[in-house]
């Protein structure tokens, strides 16, 4: 994770080129353990994910098995429980997320699981038929 003075122009010769003195009080790792809590609990609440994969790793390292286990159960929620729509789903999750789940899914061999959001991605991929050539001109 980046700090505010990634971005000054440290040099060797610099006083503020110690790294020993970025964290002189721990506090740099409860911040981020707050703010992915954070994070998880947004997704919990089914709010839309802000971040995406690669940002998430950016910002929080690897992703831990038992974070991906609580995505994954939250998306599950998201789509049983609470009756979201396929494309809702997707428009909150996004692509990318929902095939981390995917992943995630099969590395567990859950396979049940993977068909389900093999059928939600069908089912999307239909409904986008009509805007298909939208989405190219956009390009």
């Amino acid at each position: 994770m980046k700090n505010w003075d990634d971005f000054l122009n440290n040099n060797e010769d610099d006083e503020f080129s110690n790294d020993d003195e970025r964290d002189l009080f721990g506090t740099h790792r409860l911040q981020q353990e707050l703010e992915k809590t954070m994070f998880l609990q947004d997704v919990q609440n089914g709010h839309p994910l802000v971040l995406d994969p690669s940002e998430y790793i950016t910002l929080f390292g690897p992703i831990q098995d038992e974070d991906m286990e609580f995505l994954t159960q939250s998306f599950f929620t998201n789509y049983h429980r609470l009756g979201v729509s396929v494309d809702e789903l997707f428009d909150r999750w996004g692509g990318d997320w929902i095939f981390e789940v995917l992943k995630h899914c099969e590395k567990r061999e859950e396979y049940e699981l993977c068909s389900i959001v093999w059928d939600m991605y069908s089912d999307w991929k239909k409904g986008i038929k009509g805007i298909e050539h939208l989405i190219k001109v956009a390009e």
